[in-house]
């Protein structure tokens, strides 16, 4: 393929991606076809989705690729930045920091925060995102680490406190993209943002358990 080709088509595959995420942040997975989202990214041809990505999942996981990457940076610096002695709050910073970060850098309006949110709602688009969860070397390193950190739960509760922590980082990004683009947060420092969602996530992680669901709360992971 030539230069100007190459070029064409890398042009036209971040058409095609940015469409795609406003459109799914706005509507939803199911609710939008490839068909609507060449369209809206200018393209005369309706099969310009399976021609660019192959298919509409194809798509979705270069737009998570795309946005990943640059996350990926950010997280490699904090994980650099712990101390020397970290505890649950600084490996929840390392989670959530990051990515409230890139929100700032991405200003507003942006849709990538509410895309993420649609695709980890849709149970047909969120394999694309455990798998996206383990190319990251440094996430898994920093999922590691913190959970090296935590007292011993049962399965339960850790399962229950790992769901909700999905939950609140997914949500709680949308609400301030959304917030954002209405200029409703644009005073706000995102380091101030950050610290909101990592004290409450510190708080759920080291609150008390009820007895009958563990026996061994006060014990300490190796």
């Amino acid at each position: 393929m030539s230069e100007g080709k190459t070029e064409q088509s890398a042009r036209t595959r971040a058409l095609l991606i940015g469409a795609a995420e406003k459109l799914i942040a706005l509507n939803g997975v199911a609710a939008v076809s490839s068909r609507q989202i060449s369209k809206a990214a200018g393209q005369g041809n309706n099969y310009a989705v399976g021609h660019h990505f192959g298919s509409k999942d194809d798509l979705l996981r270069a737009t998570l690729t795309a946005h990943n990457v640059p996350i990926e940076r950010l997280r490699r610096r904090c994980l650099t930045e712990v101390g020397s002695e970290p505890g649950v709050r600084d490996w929840l910073r390392c989670l959530v920091g990051p990515e409230v970060e890139y929100l700032a850098e991405l200003g507003a309006p942006s849709y990538f925060a509410r895309f993420f949110a649609q695709v980890s709602s849709d149970p047909s688009a969120t394999v694309l995102l455990y798998e996206e969860t383990a190319r990251s070397e440094v996430l898994m390193t920093i999922l590691d680490r913190f959970y090296a950190t935590l007292p011993t739960f049962s399965d339960d509760v850790l399962e229950v406190r790992n769901n909700l922590t999905r939950h609140i980082i997914v949500n709680a990004l949308a609400d301030i993209e959304r917030a954002a683009e209405g200029g409703e947060a644009r005073t706000i420092p995102w380091q101030h943002q950050r610290d909101l969602v990592v004290d409450a996530l510190t708080g759920m992680w080291l609150a008390p358990v009820t007895a009958h669901t563990t026996s061994g709360v006060a014990e300490t992971r190796d």
